[in-house]
């Protein structure tokens, strides 16, 4: 279940009962650190790819990388807040409570910033945050209802702002390593080496942001749902391992043969991301936020095609094994002719630099690692069917 469903049978539950929420469920000092350490992750990933924009642009020769580099960081932004925007609208239940995000996009020149700098997700944040503080605040003086209350509010916004760091890391981050290594491989490492540096530090900081927002977007959903046993922190660390080495396998493939066959490269991607878009349209539910509106909807699917170039989220209930053999066979597929198109059309340079073999190795293992990291989390580590659960938390 997405956030876009909980929020929608949200009301519902709240018509059965004021007080679903378990009484044990109560925000600690780690998930204030934790919303602390995600707006300063957040703003640190942001600012290093604006930062290689800047070198690119201080660079004369390469004003084609600055405008690429500005393109994959502004329209990213646009989608986020238009997402952010539209999850607002979808929940109204509140009218006394005023969220940061939604007074602050109500001036033009706020709004122009949130776009500018990707702020969508840190505001939202900051209300997870407030709403944290005040639940808080009312466990010391005893107020259940007000901490119940402000929980509740709470989980809904760190729901939502993990669905959107997902969208922002692999509709930005993503394109970004893409870009910043298939740079680095065309020059076969030859750049300027302040240049290069950068480049690995924007590359190396999304790499892990993409790993754990999936991670993070799959425990939080557990923690919204009152039905649901939460994830265990080694299964969301099982979850970081497996989507951070599918995604380094996942995208070094891409990068490589992008630096060789960049048009191409688009092409294939375009009809990968056009099948993805069919079928999700035909096996996921009908997305609650998009209502009756058909073109949002059609939005909706074609921007998750997009996230489904790199990674699989899920979208709709029940069970996933069917769409992850699926999903994860077409990956390993086009990951295995990626390289081998690599290697046959490789110039003399490349062959005999010395990260062509470590590259090969490397996509190959982090991919089949990650898939295995995938089976020990649902085997061993998932609330549901995993070893744990059916051995050791029942007894």
């Amino acid at each position: 279940m997405t956030p876009f469903q909980i929020r929608a049978c949200d009301s519902a539950i709240q018509q059965d009962t004021t007080d679903y929420l378990p009484s044990k469920d109560r925000v600690t000092r780690w998930d204030i650190a934790g919303f602390v350490f995600s707006i300063i992750t957040h703003l640190v990933d942001v600012g290093l790819d604006i930062n290689v924009a800047y070198r690119y642009y201080v660079d004369n020769p390469n004003q084609y990388y600055y405008v690429l580099t500005l393109i994959f960081i502004l329209v990213p932004a646009v989608i986020n807040t238009a997402f952010s925007i539209k999850m607002y609208c979808q929940n109204k239940e509140d009218t006394q409570m005023k969220p940061l995000t939604k007074r602050f996009t109500k001036r033009r020149l706020c709004y122009l910033i949130i776009l500018l700098f990707q702020l969508a997700p840190v505001l939202r944040y900051f209300d997870a945050l407030r709403y944290a503080i005040k639940s808080k605040k009312a466990e010391k003086e005893k107020n259940i209802e007000n901490q119940r209350k402000y929980y509740k509010l709470m989980i809904q916004e760190d729901s939502d702002v993990a669905l959107l760091r997902v969208l922002e890391c692999y509709l930005e981050a993503a394109p970004q390593q893409i870009l910043q290594l298939a740079i680095i491989f065309y020059k076969h490492g030859d750049g300027n080496t302040f240049t290069i540096v950068h480049q690995l530090l924007s590359i190396g900081s999304s790499f892990v942001s993409m790993a754990w927002s999936m991670a993070s977007y799959h425990r939080l959903l557990r923690v919204a749902l009152i039905n649901k046993n939460n994830i265990s922190w080694g299964g969301t660390i099982m979850q970081f391992m497996w989507h951070f080495l599918v995604t380094v396998s996942r995208i070094m493939c891409i990068s490589v043969i992008a630096s060789i066959f960049p048009y191409y490269t688009v092409l294939v991607l375009s009809v990968h991301w056009f099948v993805m878009v069919i079928w999700l349209k035909i096996t996921s539910d009908q997305p609650a936020i998009c209502g009756n509106n058909k073109v949002f909807e059609y939005f909706f699917f074609a921007v998750f095609g997009t996230v489904y170039i790199f990674t699989h989220i899920s979208l709709s209930q029940g069970r996933t094994l069917v769409r992850y053999v699926f999903f994860y066979t077409i990956l390993c597929v086009e990951n295995i002719i990626a390289m081998i198109i690599w290697m046959l059309y490789s110039d003399e340079v490349i062959r005999s630099s010395p990260y062509y073999l470590p590259i090969i190795c490397l996509n190959f293992i982090t991919f089949f690692v990650g898939i295995v990291f995938m089976i020990v989390y649902y085997k061993i580590c998932h609330p549901s069917t995993g070893y744990i659960q059916r051995h050791l938390v029942k007894r």
